[in-house]
């Protein structure tokens, strides 16, 4: 049930504080659960206690005091057979806008928590369940604590509390209960975004956390063009522990040089002789990484686990790994996979040193697809022989490894009209962790009621060896199953999800805790109520944001989701492309590319990263850290206080900033020529001006090599404003200013506008000529300006005043034939090429 923090706390404020006073000023006479005990039996009535009658209000169970805004009833469970049998626990009360939130914890409060209910106003009722599913014995795990928060109680109205045993249904469904919104406790970090030298678009990115708290966030660039790397401190015992992702922001000086702690550079970079310059990267089709578990034998004191990484061109797979945490990387371009046309590799590590990757063959129809699995012996730099796991089906899943028994778990969508709907699971066991599977037994895990193609299906196997996976079911829920056999028997599947329907929800992720049955799964989602047409289906008219979901008794018969949004803005505006590289009929917009990820710290908190293109030209990754919740390794609440005061902006300062010498060469690899050149931006600069009186918008962009002005050149500068969602470029009116050089160099100033189109990209539209256009080489800048009441004329968003607060800033610069000279840091001979370069969003600006 969806939380309701409700007008009515407002008008009951006032009474509430009289609550807390009155509970300060009989803080001597301490109240209690009545009784506060008691023992449960197979054989007994149900247990039954009151809570004391006491006005008081407490945020959350973490800072209630005991016996003024709390109390705790505690049972025992008598020794016996309780297989089949979960028991529920209920308070009732009379004043449905007095709000109770239950807790129950396994030994004590201080216990790891097994379940809770915390629906708000109005209601009279607060209840869950929990399985017990297994012989107690005295002594041993019998003891469990009914804790009871006065959330927001503002008149005496004590509740009456039951406890009692029930059989586990039998029907083959499981409901969960769902906690959405702030009361679910799921708090994130500000999303942030990572930030590569001569990246055109990083979308589609991979996560993972080690245990020492190492996180880890790489993406790739598109084929050829390489991958990206970048390491956050997530160790909470570091001093330079981070968990607002402060080193992701790039920051940049006046000549466009940066400073940008996160970013490792390319891993599967290409080098050239003795020079170190990159020219793209031997893949960056597909890209996923895996980190080691533990450490290798022999390692010096201070040694961090092994990073491995991959990159796909169709032809091959390049790998690299890092000992170092990515300061240092060996490659490894043969990869030794010796299959041809791979598609979509995954990875995962068995202890220290050996990692399996699963792949699918891409030749063929889906009922012959093959998938294969290879096994590295070193950390990912080398593989032997590929070993099929399975023949037929589609999209590909990730692989994961039981740490226990070396068990191999590959899943992937079924082939076929009604495989489409299903989730199948290649099981490989081997023999001993010496060596890998030598055949796989495919199973199905579970069946939609529509295509699971939305995108990946994900899997997971957690500490205890329960495997799990989670899809989209066709666009209309995330749904969660799991098995305890090795794959062989499969729980009942359950919704993950609760949203504002009509809705659609895409690109599940999961990632397991220590704590049995402690998961956390992320995905995409679009609701009604917040999309153009209120429709909540994956058109052009969508919104979306990232939402993650944890659980921490997943496995359980009636199973508690606590849901919150992990985005802090909308990240897209227009469709989501569920197609993969099958594009038919009118393209969809693939900036987002296929899915995103989670990874859990050492304090079992997310580390989320997926692709947004709300201020970008494409798809570029951004990342958040979840600062409380459930600690999924401990099943206990943890807080980190937000004292994160963003990113300085310094208003004299250009809105959009950019790299020196990082405009590209478009050749295959590209080439970033370590030079200034013409179309190299530094930086663009916005402002308010007048123009005879008549207020009028300026931009002025600064090329590192803009020293003469060269034929076959363009210099554009974009900006939005009034859009419909906040901070989203596409729901805006979007605007431009360009110059342009023809083949004899002649100028022209022109205005415009833009619009996305249905595929991602971007249309142009000249609306007449800039009201002033003019170059200035010894700044090396051009700027250009158009009077507000001409953009005004063709507005449809709303009407642009000296309030208006532009977004959308970024700009794109070109110049065709452009001759790289001799000997510089990427070109050997003289090459003649086009050059391009394109900014990432910049901050925003407005008259006042």
């Amino acid at each position: 049930m969806r939380r309701f923090r409700a007008l009515f706390l407002l008008s009951l404020s006032i009474v509430v504080l009289d609550a807390a006073f009155f509970a300060f000023a009989h803080r001597s006479t301490v109240r209690a659960a009545t009784p506060a005990s008691g023992t449960l039996s197979l054989t007994s009535l149900p247990l039954q206690w009151d809570g004391f009658a006491l006005p008081a209000t407490s945020p959350n169970e973490s800072t209630c005091v005991e016996g003024v805004n709390c109390d705790t009833f505690t049972f025992t469970l008598a020794p016996g057979d309780y297989t089949g049998k979960r028991v529920r626990f209920r308070i009732t009360w009379t004043n449905q806008f007095n709000d109770y939130d239950v807790f129950a914890h396994a030994g004590s409060n201080a216990g790891a928590e097994v379940q809770s209910s915390g629906d708000g106003a109005p209601e009279t009722v607060e209840e869950n369940t929990f399985d017990i599913n297994r012989v107690v014995s005295a002594g041993v795990n019998d003891t469990f604590t009914i804790h009871t928060v006065y959330f927001a109680v503002a008149t005496i109205d004590p509740y009456h509390g039951v406890v009692s045993l029930e059989d586990i249904s039998s029907v083959n469904v499981r409901t969960a209960k769902h906690v959405v919104g702030n009361k679910s406790g799921l708090r994130f970090s500000r999303n942030r975004t990572v930030w590569a030298t001569g990246a055109g678009s990083n979308a589609e990115p991979s996560v993972r956390v080690d245990f020492q708290g190492n996180g880890y966030v790489g993406a790739p660039r598109g084929l050829t063009g390489g991958t990206d790397l970048w390491r956050f401190d997530l160790n909470p015992l570091s001093p330079t522990y981070d968990p607002f992702l402060r080193a992701a922001t790039a920051t940049f000086d006046a000549g466009g040089n940066p400073t940008n702690p996160a970013w490792k550079g390319q891993p599967d970079a290409i080098m050239i002789a003795d020079d170190s310059a990159t020219l793209g990267g031997d893949g960056g089709g597909d890209y996923d990484m895996a980190v080691g578990f533990s450490l290798a034998g022999g390692v010096l004191p201070g040694a961090a686990p092994t990073l491995a990484m991959s990159s796909l061109v169709a032809a091959n797979i390049s790998v690299q790994n890092s000992a170092d945490r990515g300061d240092t990387i060996l490659r490894n371009p043969a990869g030794n996979i010796l299959v041809p046309e791979d598609d979509r590799e995954w990875q995962e590590f068995l202890g220290s040193s050996v990692v399996y990757m699963g792949y699918r063959e891409l030749a063929g129809l889906q009922s012959s697809a093959k998938f294969y699995v290879n096994r590295s012996d070193d950390g990912g730099l080398t593989y032997g022989p590929a070993v099929l796991a399975a023949v037929g089906g589609n999209t590909t899943g990730d692989v994961t490894v039981d740490q226990r028994d070396g068990t191999v778990y590959f899943c992937f969508q079924g082939p076929g009209a009604n495989g489409n709907k299903e989730v199948h699971v290649a099981v490989g066991t081997p023999p001993n962790l010496l060596v890998p599977p030598v055949t796989y037994t495919v199973v199905t895990a579970a069946t939609g009621q529509n295509s699971i193609a939305n995108l990946f299906p994900a899997c997971k196997v957690a500490d205890d060896g329960t495997l799990y996976v989670t899809y989209s079911d066709g666009g209309t829920g995330i749904v969660l199953a799991h098995s305890f056999d090795h794959g062989k028997t499969w729980a009942p599947p359950v919704r993950v999800d609760e949203h504002r329907e009509p809705a659609v929800k895409l690109m599940p992720w999961l990632a397991t805790g220590k704590q049995p049955g402690s998961v956390a799964v992320v995905w995409l989602a679009a609701e009604g109520p917040d999309s153009e047409d209120g429709l909540g289906q994956n058109n052009n008219n969508s919104n979306w944001k990232v939402w993650m979901a944890q659980s921490i008794n997943a496995t359980m018969s009636m199973p508690t989701f606590y849901q919150n949004v992990a985005s802090d803005h909308f990240i897209h505006g227009s469709n989501v492309s569920v197609a993969g590289l099958v594009l038919s009929g009118e393209s969809p917009n693939r900036n987002l590319l296929d899915f995103i990820q989670l990874a859990l710290d050492p304090q079992g908190l997310a580390l989320v990263a997926y692709g947004d293109d709300h201020n970008d030209f494409r798809g570029q990754t951004f990342v958040a850290h979840q600062l409380s919740g459930y600690n999924l390794n401990t099943g206990k609440r943890v807080d980190i206080k937000d004292t994160d005061p963003g990113d300085a902006v310094n208003t004299a300062d250009p809105e959009v900033k950019d790299w020196r010498h990082d405009a590209r060469a478009e050749t295959r690899p590209p080439i970033l020529p370590d030079i200034d050149t013409p179309a190299d931006i530094v930086s663009i600069d916005y402002g308010c001006t007048t123009i005879g009186g008549l207020p009028a918008i300026s931009a002025t962009l600064r090329a590192s090599g803009l020293e003469s002005v060269p034929p076959l050149g363009v210099w554009r500068m974009s900006f939005a404003s009034n859009p419909t969602k906040p901070g989203v470029s596409d729901r805006a009116d979007q605007w431009f200013l360009i110059a342009e050089t023809d083949d004899a160099g002649n100028r022209t100033f022109s205005y415009g506008t833009a619009a996305r189109n249905t595929d991602g990209s971007i249309t142009y539209t000249k609306q007449g000529a800039a009201d002033v256009g003019r170059f200035d080489l010894a700044t090396r800048s051009v700027t250009m300006s158009v009077l507000t009441a001409k953009l005004n004329a063709l507005q449809t968003h709303g009407t642009i005043t000296d309030k208006t607060k532009f977004i959308g800033l970024r700009g794109f610069a070109s110049v065709d034939n452009f001759v790289i000279p001799v000997n510089t840091p990427a070109a050997s001979t003289s090459v003649a090429t086009g050059i391009t370069d394109a900014t990432r969003g910049g901050t925003t600006f407005s008259c006042k």
